[in-house]
């Protein structure tokens, strides 16, 4: 799962220097779906590791729901929060209307002109669909639990049919897009939790993430919301048939990577935007950014360096000053809350 996080940050961070520094990230070509596949594991990555995550506080908590949604809060809010305010403070020409949608990942739904915010929070974009994901996580936990993967199969197929008609709702429902992409990390945990899939060796596991990317990487866009479905599907039904990698050393580096990729996702487009500004000057980003000093007369090279040694500074600065903090906090609070429910809990007594 640390190698899937990893393979998923790295791609978007790749694909944004990339764009940044060629422009070469015109939507529909390869680069985008790079960029877009990044973020396409993040959600069946993410669906996977907090059903495991329901599953283990259905246990020791008993209860699900409000621990659940307090500790998500205190894991996406508090970094992306001063994120937002970063951008707004170093922006000024935005308008006030933005800020509020921005920071409380509401965007789809309150801002028609997405485009209008600024570009240095563009990673955010995720994030508002992640937030609604999170908010019927554990109804599909619950539902799944005991029930037959045929339920789930048709679930999956009516979330399919469902983005496909969702371009006929609007942006306010673009949710719906990706349901059936979260759906494949939900198909991921339901496996393993049936029986032991592992079949294959672990190192032939990044090979099959790349064979599964097929199916996105090769699609068009008036076939989009069907392939990323089916990728989703696809990487959700072939996590359980690999076991884990045993090389230490791509352990140690990918549970790095994983550990600061939330962090190295909000930081590294603004650092990138304004260590290379001027440089790709028919680049949108460098076209709403305030005016600023360039250093692209150091070289590619020294670009780099320099956006390599900032991320992992200030990653590693904001997980150990924020994130990290807001995570315990969280767990803190979701444990006092689910206390005193514990008792109440049905599936409290179902497990003890």
């Amino acid at each position: 799962m640390d190698l899937l996080r990893s393979v998923a940050v790295l791609l978007v961070f790749c694909t944004h220097y990339i764009d940044i520094q060629f422009g070469l990230g015109a939507m529909g070509g390869l680069l985008w779906h790079l960029g877009q596949l990044g973020v396409l594991i993040f959600f069946v990555h993410t669906s996977l590791v907090l059903m495991w995550s329901l599953e283990r506080s259905s246990i020791r908590e008993g209860n699900l729901v409000l621990p659940f949604y307090v500790r998500r809060a205190f894991r996406i809010y508090p970094l992306s929060i001063i994120c937002v305010l970063f951008a707004y403070f170093f922006d000024a020409r935005w308008s006030p209307a933005h800020l509020w949608p921005n920071l409380t990942l509401t965007q789809h739904f309150f801002l028609k002109d997405l485009p209008g915010v600024p570009p240095t929070i563009t990673p955010l974009w995720s994030l508002p669909f992640e937030m609604e994901m999170y908010l019927v996580l554990p109804v599909l936990f619950l539902l799944f639990w005991n029930r037959s993967f045929k339920l789930l199969a048709a679930v999956w197929g009516g979330a399919v049919l469902l983005a496909i008609f969702q371009p006929h709702l609007g942006e306010a429902f673009a949710i719906f897009r990706y349901v059936p992409c979260f759906l494949g990390g939900v198909i991921a945990w339901r496996l393993i939790r049936e029986r032991d899939h592992r079949r294959f060796p672990g190192w032939a596991w990044p090979i099959a993430i790349a064979a599964c990317s097929l199916t996105w990487l090769v699609s068009t866009e008036k076939y989009l919301p069907v392939a990323i479905s089916l990728f989703g599907m696809s990487l959700g039904l072939i996590t359980p048939l690999f076991r884990e990698i045993r090389s230490r050393k791509l352990q140690a580096v990918a549970k790095i990577i994983a550990r600061y990729s939330y962090g190295i996702y909000l930081t590294h487009f603004p650092i990138m935007a304004y260590i290379m500004a001027g440089q790709n000057p028919d680049h949108p980003v460098f076209r709403v950014l305030p005016p600023m000093p360039t250093i692209h007369h150091y070289g590619l090279p020294i670009n780099i360096c320099l956006v390599l040694l900032l991320t992992s500074v200030f990653s590693f600065a904001l997980y150990h000053g924020i994130e990290e903090p807001g995570i315990r906090m969280g767990r803190i609070l979701a444990q006092w809350l689910a206390d005193p429910l514990r008792e109440k809990s049905p599936v409290a007594a179902a497990t003890d």
